[in-house]
């Protein structure tokens, strides 16, 4: 009988784990991709290391030539140092 709650008892802790790691809320609108989750924030580190892959991703990716094409190097250069993460 013991064996059985502790086992229960750990299933619930290993449940609980799993919805606190996935349960998340997003959505897009004119200001950008909002994420509300449960846990710690992101630090400071965090924030720069994904806007570094943010940049990394458009700069590979086919939207960067037709900036480059549509707007010139200098302006698509300056409209990527505006795509950052941010906190809310």
């Amino acid at each position: 009988m013991a064996n059985l709650k502790k086992k229960l008892q750990r299933e619930k802790q290993r449940r609980k784990k799993q919805l606190s790691a996935t349960a998340m809320h997003s959505w897009i609108d004119n200001a950008g991709l909002h994420c509300i989750g449960q846990g710690t924030p992101p630090s400071d580190e965090d924030y720069e290391q994904m806007t570094q892959n943010y940049q990394k991703r458009i700069k590979n990716s086919p939207m960067w030539d037709e900036w480059i094409k549509q707007f010139g190097k200098k302006k698509a250069e300056e409209m990527l140092k505006e795509c950052v993460a941010k906190s809310g």
